[in-house]
């Protein structure tokens, strides 16, 4: 039902974007000097594009950068589409179901992977501290709380419960904040809450227990789970630009994988966490280039488990 959905969504996107052409509104050649604009939500997956901010990489490069912060990941690939961004934000899942319902967007560069050790998986699935549930596969029947319904928590999570053999479609996956969802764990209006950081360490912090971490149960290891993305005629009118971007970019995470105090310093800064949580939360891995494997990992995992019509091959949406 919930990938019937978005794919519904993405499909009538589709059609109201091609009463102009679909992406034509981002065939717009930037001047030396303009606004370059990128939609992003304030969360540590996309520090690099502040650190390079902070430590001055696009200025250096020539290019006038500027955020745009965004309520939500769905409001962004449109905005790229129009033109009214010029890059973008997504997690692997919700640019893959873009991409596969024929919008053209391209991944232009990496935004955070996938730990290689469970342990420091930045995603958990958890339950509070007197449940019964004990493993992922016991959620069948039970209520699971997702930030948004077909969202990467969303899909993360069902895998989960799947390896585990488990059957998520026999689990009520509910959509919401996920500020919300301790309180409604303590209240027992739901029985898991598939989280990200910083909210599973403040979940532990207040009792509750991880069962699983859904990223590495569903993900590739060590593979890219967020990344930066544009739309192909803003690559074929501004190459240089893109690739001047993309460079300053990757210095912004490789400052980001080896300093993880400027991690913490704009996620103060910029999402406005308490330092005590910036300075205990687990931080995800910063590497450069997107990586056409996780991309594949991912995507066959949504067509398994009905989130995905058909799969893609992650090397056709990464600019070459």
């Amino acid at each position: 039902m919930q990938a019937r959905i978005i794919l519904a969504l993405l499909g009538a996107m589709a059609l109201l974007l091609s009463g102009c052409g679909v992406g034509q509104g981002s065939a717009k050649e930037i001047g030396a000097g303009e606004p370059i604009k990128v939609g992003v939500i304030p969360v540590a997956d996309f520090a690099p594009v502040y650190i390079a901010l902070e430590e001055g990489y696009f200025a250096e490069a020539g290019l006038n950068v500027q955020t745009q912060v965004m309520q939500n990941a769905a409001a962004i690939a449109p905005s790229v589409i129009n033109g009214q961004l010029q890059f973008g934000t997504s997690a692997t899942t919700p640019f893959i179901a873009a991409a596969q319902k024929g919008l053209p967007v391209q991944a232009v560069a990496n935004a955070a992977d996938v730990a290689k050790d469970p342990d420091k998986d930045v995603s958990a699935l958890l339950v509070g501290e007197d449940s019964t549930v004990q493993r992922p596969a016991d959620l069948e029947g039970k209520t699971v709380a997702v930030n948004a319904l077909s969202s990467i928590l969303h899909i993360a999570a069902a895998q989960s419960i799947e390896a585990d053999g488990g059957d998520p479609s026999k689990v009520t996956f509910v959509a919401m904040p996920l500020p919300d969802m301790m309180t409604a764990l303590k209240q027992g209006r739901i029985d898991a809450a598939s989280v990200v950081e910083p909210f599973a360490t403040i979940g532990a912090a207040n009792g509750a227990r991880a069962i699983a971490h859904p990223y590495t149960d569903a993900m590739l290891s060590g593979g890219t789970f967020a990344l930066f993305f544009t739309a192909t005629p803003f690559v074929e009118k501004n190459p240089e630009l893109v690739e001047k971007f993309v460079a300053a970019l990757e210095k912004g995470s490789r400052t980001a994988a080896e300093h993880p105090e400027k991690v913490q310093e704009v996620l103060i800064k910029y999402g406005k966490l308490k330092p005590e949580i910036a300075a205990s939360m687990l931080q995800p891995g910063y590497g450069v280039g997107v990586s056409a494997e996780a991309l594949d990992t991912a995507a066959g995992v949504m067509h398994e488990l009905g989130f995905l019509a058909e799969t893609i091959k992650g090397a056709d949406v990464i600019r070459p």
